[in-house]
């Protein structure tokens, strides 16, 4: 059994490795929009790679001043986070190409 401030602590940390992500992803997007709608063509697994690396790298260093202990996140717990920013990314760049 949780007390009642694990249980906040718990969902905070949930809001803040929801929340971290999404705000990455949506910036991804528009990166991608303004630096690769201008013409340049790059194949679109080479610029998913590099979005992803660079948000992994990223929250692992956002993560710690927010009181995340990136050292008992396990591997199903990097598969969310980065699930989130690349299928955001993937989501506010489609939109702003149309």
């Amino acid at each position: 059994m949780k007390t009642p401030a694990e249980r906040r602590k718990s969902q905070m940390d949930g809001l803040k490795k929801t929340i971290v992500p999404s705000v990455l992803g949506l910036a991804a997007g528009f990166v991608s929009y303004m630096v690769l709608g201008m013409g340049m063509e790059l194949p679109w697994h080479f610029i998913m790679l590099n979005v992803i690396l660079a948000t992994l790298i990223i929250q692992r260093l956002i993560y710690p001043p927010l009181g995340i202990n990136v050292l008992e996140f396990k591997s199903k717990d990097w598969f969310y986070v980065e699930f989130i920013a690349v299928d955001l990314w993937l989501v506010s760049w489609t939109i702003l190409l149309n």
